[in-house]
C-alpha cells in the first residue's frame, strides 16, 4: 500500500503547455489578434491559479525528464509585429513572464510596415529569447529542398550575425511535412507547429505542439487540454484525397477531425483503428485531429 501512495501522484501529473500569440491590439487582423484586456485576463488567471510560467526550452528540459510539469506554461509570439513591442511587451514585463519571439527576418530587416526593427528586437531581447521564424516566411510545402534550406539559412546568417544564438524555429503559417521535418531538424535543436496538443515526457522536439490563443478565447479551457498517446498515427492520401486515416489509442474509440469535415466518431479494436473518409482536402492548410475527451493528438495536411 505504501508502494502505490508513493507512486499515486506519477499518475496524476498533467501535462504542461505553449501558448502562441501574434498580434496585440491589432483589431485590422482579428484572425491573429488579442487585446491587451484579453491578455491581462489570462495573466490573472495564471497567477491566482498557481500557474508558473517558464522559458518553453525549461518546458521541454522538464517534461522529457519526467518532472511534474502540470502546473508549467510558456509563451511564444510569432512574426515579430511591432504591436508587440508597443502593446504586449509592457505587459509580459509588468507580470515579469518570460516569452520566446520568433522573427520573421525579411519582415524586420526590410522593415516592412507593422514589423519591429532590430533596435526594437533588441530591447525585446533584455526579456525573452530570440529566436527563428524564417527569412521571408514562406509557405515552406510549395519550396523545394534547395529553397527550404537557403530561406533558412539566410535567416539564421542574418540572426546569428546579430548576436543572437539560435537553436529553435517555428514553422512559418504552422506549415511542414515528413520532407519539411527531415530537412530541417538537423538545424535546431527544437520545432515549433501550430497544432493543438499539450506537452509531456513523449514530446517529440522537432515536432513541438503549441496553442494559438485569438479573440476573446477562456485560457481556462485551453489549459485542460491533455497529450493523446498516439501510436503510429498515420495519414494516408493520394494527392489531395485522404484515404486512411490509422493509429493506436488507449481507448474503445475516438473522435477524427479532419478540415472542412468536422469530427466522426471511429471504433478501436484493441486499441488500434482505421478510417478511411476519401475526403478531398478543400483548403491548402488542413489539420487532422484525434480527441479523446480533453486529450488531442494533431497533424498538419498542406495540399499538393
Amino acid at each position: 500500500m505504501r508502494i502505490l501512495f508513493f507512486l499515486l501522484p506519477l499518475f496524476l501529473w498533467g501535462d504542461g503547455h505553449i501558448f502562441l500569440y501574434h498580434r496585440f491590439d491589432d483589431p485590422k487582423h482579428s484572425y491573429t489578434n488579442v487585446s491587451t484586456k484579453v491578455l491581462i485576463r489570462q495573466f490573472n488567471y495564471l497567477k491566482t491559479h498557481g500557474y508558473k510560467v517558464v522559458n518553453s526550452k525549461e518546458l521541454l528540459r522538464k517534461a522529457r525528464n519526467g518532472e511534474n510539469i502540470d502546473k508549467l506554461v510558456a509563451f511564444h509570439i510569432d512574426d515579430s509585429f511591432e504591436s508587440f513591442y508597443k502593446n504586449g511587451l509592457p505587459i509580459f514585463k509588468k507580470y515579469n513572464y518570460p516569452f520566446t519571439l520568433f522573427v520573421y527576418v525579411e519582415g524586420t530587416d526590410r522593415r516592412f510596415g507593422d514589423f519591429m526593427d532590430w533596435e526594437q528586437i533588441r530591447e525585446v531581447s533584455k526579456y525573452g529569447d530570440i529566436e527563428a521564424h524564417s527569412y521571408a516566411h514562406p509557405h515552406l510545402t510549395k519550396l523545394n529542398d534547395i529553397a527550404i534550406i537557403s530561406d533558412t539559412q539566410k535567416a539564421l546568417d542574418i540572426l546569428r550575425s546579430k548576436a543572437y544564438k539560435i537553436d529553435s524555429y517555428a514553422y512559418p503559417y504552422g506549415e511542414y511535412n515528413d520532407r519539411v521535418k527531415k530537412l530541417l531538424s538537423p538545424l535546431f535543436k527544437y520545432i515549433y507547429n501550430q497544432n493543438e496538443g499539450a506537452i509531456d515526457k513523449n514530446v517529440d522536439f522537432k515536432d513541438v505542439p503549441r496553442i494559438a490563443l485569438t479573440g476573446d478565447v477562456k485560457i481556462a479551457s485551453r489549459l485542460k487540454i491533455k497529450n493523446l498517446k498516439v501510436i503510429d498515427f498515420k495519414v494516408e492520401r493520394k494527392g489531395n484525397i485522404i484515404t486512411k486515416i490509422s493509429g493506436k489509442v488507449p481507448y474503445k474509440k475516438v473522435e477524427v477531425y479532419i478540415t472542412k469535415l468536422g469530427w466522426r466518431w471511429v471504433k478501436t479494436k484493441n486499441g488500434y483503428f482505421e478510417y478511411y473518409p476519401n475526403f478531398k482536402l478543400k483548403k491548402f492548410r488542413n489539420r487532422v485531429i484525434l480527441k479523446y475527451n480533453n486529450e488531442i493528438s494533431a497533424k498538419m495536411v498542406t495540399k499538393k
